[in-house]
Protein backbone atom coordinates (compact mmCIF):
# COMPACT_ATOMS: atom_id res chain seq x y z
CA UNK A 1 0.00 0.00 0.00
CA UNK A 2 1.02 3.38 -0.64
CA UNK A 3 3.10 2.61 -3.39
CA UNK A 4 0.09 0.34 -4.79
CA UNK A 5 1.95 -2.29 -6.38
CA UNK A 6 2.87 -5.65 -5.93
CA UNK A 7 6.48 -7.25 -4.34
CA UNK A 8 7.29 -10.48 -4.33
CA UNK A 9 9.49 -12.00 -1.22
CA UNK A 10 11.27 -14.69 -0.47
CA UNK A 11 10.44 -14.65 3.48
CA UNK A 12 8.47 -13.16 5.89
CA UNK A 13 9.37 -10.69 6.67
CA UNK A 14 11.52 -9.68 3.86
CA UNK A 15 14.84 -10.33 4.87
CA UNK A 16 15.84 -6.65 3.79
CA UNK A 17 14.04 -5.13 6.56
CA UNK A 18 15.00 -4.53 10.79
CA UNK A 19 13.60 -4.59 13.22
CA UNK A 20 12.41 -0.95 14.46
CA UNK A 21 10.96 0.38 17.85
CA UNK A 22 8.96 3.61 18.74
CA UNK A 23 8.84 4.44 22.32
CA UNK A 24 5.19 5.81 24.11
CA UNK A 25 5.91 9.32 25.28
CA UNK A 26 3.79 11.81 27.18
CA UNK A 27 3.32 14.03 30.08
CA UNK A 28 0.26 11.95 31.61
CA UNK A 29 -2.35 13.63 29.08
CA UNK A 30 -2.37 11.82 25.87
CA UNK A 31 -6.20 11.22 25.89
CA UNK A 32 -7.51 11.58 22.54
CA UNK A 33 -5.51 12.90 19.66
CA UNK A 34 -5.47 16.66 21.38
CA UNK A 35 -3.87 15.19 24.19
CA UNK A 36 0.60 14.89 24.64
CA UNK A 37 0.99 11.64 23.48
CA UNK A 38 4.11 11.19 21.22
CA UNK A 39 5.84 7.73 19.51
CA UNK A 40 9.70 8.21 18.83
CA UNK A 41 13.06 6.47 18.89
CA UNK A 42 14.42 8.08 21.90
CA UNK A 43 13.83 5.71 24.92
CA UNK A 44 11.81 7.39 27.89
CA UNK A 45 13.24 9.09 31.03
CA UNK A 46 11.00 9.18 34.30
CA UNK A 47 7.54 10.30 32.56
CA UNK A 48 4.25 10.13 34.04
CA UNK A 49 1.87 7.39 33.54
CA UNK A 50 -1.17 8.04 31.56
CA UNK A 51 -4.64 6.90 32.79
CA UNK A 52 -7.89 6.26 31.19
CA UNK A 53 -11.56 4.80 31.80
CA UNK A 54 -13.16 2.09 30.38
CA UNK A 55 -17.24 2.06 30.43
CA UNK A 56 -18.64 -0.84 29.08
CA UNK A 57 -22.29 0.93 28.60
CA UNK A 58 -20.19 2.74 26.14
CA UNK A 59 -17.55 1.17 24.44
CA UNK A 60 -14.89 3.03 21.99
CA UNK A 61 -16.59 1.69 18.75
CA UNK A 62 -14.99 -0.34 15.65
CA UNK A 63 -15.60 1.75 12.74
CA UNK A 64 -15.94 -0.41 9.58
CA UNK A 65 -18.71 -0.51 6.83
CA UNK A 66 -21.52 -3.03 7.85
CA UNK A 67 -20.37 -5.33 4.63
CA UNK A 68 -17.00 -5.81 6.19
CA UNK A 69 -17.86 -8.81 8.61
CA UNK A 70 -16.14 -6.90 11.19
CA UNK A 71 -12.77 -7.28 10.00
CA UNK A 72 -12.49 -3.56 8.97
CA UNK A 73 -10.28 -1.78 5.98
CA UNK A 74 -8.60 1.48 5.79
CA UNK A 75 -11.16 3.32 7.56
CA UNK A 76 -10.80 6.82 9.17
CA UNK A 77 -10.07 6.62 13.07
CA UNK A 78 -9.76 10.12 13.58
CA UNK A 79 -12.81 10.52 15.21
CA UNK A 80 -12.50 7.50 17.74
CA UNK A 81 -9.14 9.72 18.31
CA UNK A 82 -11.12 12.42 19.62
CA UNK A 83 -12.72 10.31 22.93
CA UNK A 84 -11.07 10.50 25.97
CA UNK A 85 -11.04 7.14 26.83
CA UNK A 86 -8.53 6.40 23.98
CA UNK A 87 -5.36 7.14 24.37
CA UNK A 88 -3.20 8.41 21.01
CA UNK A 89 0.56 8.41 20.41
CA UNK A 90 1.94 10.23 17.44
CA UNK A 91 4.73 10.16 15.83
CA UNK A 92 6.14 13.37 13.85
CA UNK A 93 5.67 13.62 10.06
CA UNK A 94 8.60 11.90 8.08
CA UNK A 95 10.56 13.39 6.07
CA UNK A 96 11.92 10.54 3.60
CA UNK A 97 9.97 7.43 2.78
CA UNK A 98 10.26 4.43 4.07
CA UNK A 99 8.15 1.25 4.14
CA UNK A 100 6.87 -0.70 7.00
CA UNK A 101 6.11 -4.50 5.99
CA UNK A 102 6.17 -7.43 8.02
CA UNK A 103 4.29 -8.12 11.44
CA UNK A 104 3.47 -5.38 14.17
CA UNK A 105 3.40 -5.40 18.03
CA UNK A 106 3.00 -3.37 21.16
CA UNK A 107 4.71 -4.27 24.39
CA UNK A 108 3.06 -2.18 26.96
CA UNK A 109 3.19 -1.64 30.64
CA UNK A 110 -0.48 -1.67 31.89
CA UNK A 111 -2.42 -1.90 35.17
CA UNK A 112 -6.05 -1.48 35.57
CA UNK A 113 -8.46 -1.14 39.36
CA UNK A 114 -10.64 -3.60 38.01
CA UNK A 115 -10.51 -7.14 37.90
CA UNK A 116 -10.19 -7.40 34.42
CA UNK A 117 -10.22 -5.02 31.65
CA UNK A 118 -9.06 -5.37 27.84
CA UNK A 119 -5.84 -3.60 25.55
CA UNK A 120 -6.65 -2.80 22.24
CA UNK A 121 -3.79 -1.28 20.36
CA UNK A 122 -4.51 0.18 16.65
CA UNK A 123 -1.96 1.42 14.29
CA UNK A 124 -3.08 3.76 11.75
CA UNK A 125 -1.56 6.44 9.01
CA UNK A 126 -1.99 10.02 9.86
CA UNK A 127 -2.22 11.56 6.43
CA UNK A 128 -1.53 16.19 6.61
CA UNK A 129 -5.51 16.39 6.50
CA UNK A 130 -6.23 14.77 9.41
CA UNK A 131 -7.61 11.22 8.33
CA UNK A 132 -6.16 8.63 10.53
CA UNK A 133 -6.20 5.22 7.95
CA UNK A 134 -6.32 2.21 10.15
CA UNK A 135 -3.34 -0.37 9.14
CA UNK A 136 -3.75 -3.13 11.64
CA UNK A 137 -5.07 -3.70 15.22
CA UNK A 138 -4.81 -6.18 17.65
CA UNK A 139 -6.27 -7.20 22.15
CA UNK A 140 -5.21 -8.69 24.79
CA UNK A 141 -7.85 -9.32 27.65
CA UNK A 142 -6.00 -9.40 31.00
CA UNK A 143 -6.87 -11.95 32.33
CA UNK A 144 -5.53 -14.66 29.21
CA UNK A 145 -1.84 -12.57 29.21
CA UNK A 146 -0.10 -15.41 29.20
CA UNK A 147 -2.54 -17.44 26.88
CA UNK A 148 -5.48 -18.89 26.02
CA UNK A 149 -4.90 -21.98 28.23
CA UNK A 150 -5.68 -20.72 31.82
CA UNK A 151 -7.33 -17.74 33.44
CA UNK A 152 -4.81 -15.85 35.52
CA UNK A 153 -6.45 -13.55 38.19
CA UNK A 154 -6.17 -9.65 37.77
CA UNK A 155 -5.33 -7.71 41.11
CA UNK A 156 -6.17 -4.78 40.94
CA UNK A 157 -3.37 -1.98 40.92
CA UNK A 158 -0.86 -4.93 39.56
CA UNK A 159 1.33 -3.24 36.53
CA UNK A 160 1.65 -6.06 33.89
CA UNK A 161 4.07 -6.20 30.88
CA UNK A 162 1.90 -7.88 27.98
CA UNK A 163 2.41 -8.19 24.41
CA UNK A 164 -0.38 -7.77 21.56
CA UNK A 165 0.54 -9.02 18.09
CA UNK A 166 -1.58 -6.54 15.88
CA UNK A 167 -1.14 -8.31 12.66
CA UNK A 168 0.75 -7.52 9.82
CA UNK A 169 1.05 -4.58 7.20
CA UNK A 170 2.69 -3.66 4.34
CA UNK A 171 2.65 0.12 3.68
CA UNK A 172 5.00 2.75 2.48
CA UNK A 173 4.69 5.97 4.70
CA UNK A 174 5.27 9.21 2.17
CA UNK A 175 6.90 12.21 3.13
CA UNK A 176 4.47 14.65 5.51
CA UNK A 177 2.68 11.31 6.68
CA UNK A 178 2.99 9.53 10.46
CA UNK A 179 2.57 6.52 12.47
CA UNK A 180 -0.01 6.81 15.18
CA UNK A 181 -0.85 4.06 17.90
CA UNK A 182 -3.76 4.35 19.50
CA UNK A 183 -4.97 2.83 23.11
CA UNK A 184 -8.23 1.43 24.50
CA UNK A 185 -10.37 -1.18 26.36
CA UNK A 186 -12.92 -1.94 23.75
CA UNK A 187 -13.31 -2.22 19.64
CA UNK A 188 -16.71 -2.86 19.54
CA UNK A 189 -18.68 -4.66 17.42
CA UNK A 190 -15.02 -6.65 16.96
CA UNK A 191 -14.41 -7.51 20.42
CA UNK A 192 -17.14 -8.58 22.92
CA UNK A 193 -16.82 -5.92 25.68
CA UNK A 194 -14.73 -6.55 28.65
CA UNK A 195 -17.68 -5.94 31.76
CA UNK A 196 -14.24 -5.43 34.15
CA UNK A 197 -15.67 -7.82 37.17
CA UNK A 198 -13.25 -10.82 36.34
CA UNK A 199 -16.41 -13.08 36.07
CA UNK A 200 -18.30 -15.22 33.67
CA UNK A 201 -18.20 -13.33 30.60
CA UNK A 202 -21.57 -15.64 29.18
CA UNK A 203 -23.95 -14.95 31.96
CA UNK A 204 -22.83 -11.20 33.15
CA UNK A 205 -24.31 -8.43 32.41
CA UNK A 206 -23.61 -5.51 34.96
CA UNK A 207 -20.20 -4.29 34.28
CA UNK A 208 -17.88 -1.63 35.99
CA UNK A 209 -16.16 1.50 35.68
CA UNK A 210 -12.12 0.06 34.59
CA UNK A 211 -9.85 2.71 35.69
CA UNK A 212 -6.84 1.53 33.94
CA UNK A 213 -3.03 3.26 33.53
CA UNK A 214 -0.48 2.89 31.11
CA UNK A 215 3.13 3.80 31.85
CA UNK A 216 5.89 4.32 29.40
CA UNK A 217 9.03 5.12 31.84
CA UNK A 218 13.21 3.84 32.04
CA UNK A 219 12.38 1.27 33.93
CA UNK A 220 8.61 0.00 32.05
CA UNK A 221 9.41 0.75 28.50
CA UNK A 222 6.07 0.45 26.07
CA UNK A 223 6.76 0.38 22.93
CA UNK A 224 5.65 -0.15 19.58
CA UNK A 225 8.07 -2.81 16.86
CA UNK A 226 8.05 -2.37 13.47
CA UNK A 227 9.94 -4.22 10.59
CA UNK A 228 10.73 -1.18 8.38
CA UNK A 229 13.00 -0.50 5.37
CA UNK A 230 14.30 2.29 3.56
CA UNK A 231 11.70 3.23 0.05
CA UNK A 232 13.59 2.72 -2.92
CA UNK A 233 14.11 4.95 -5.43
CA UNK A 234 11.20 5.69 -7.92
Amino acid sequence: MGANRWIDEREWPPASTRETVLFLHGEGRANSRYGDGTLSAEPPGEEPADHWVHDPSSPVPFVTAPSSAQIGGPDDCAGIHGRSDVLVYSGAPVTEAFEVIGPVRAVLHVSTRARDTDVVARLTLLEPSGRARRLCDGMLRLRYRSGFEREEPVRPGDVHEVEIAMWDTAIRVMPGQSLRLDIASSAFPKHEVNLGTGGDIISEVEGVLAENTLWHSAGRPSRLILQTRAAPDP
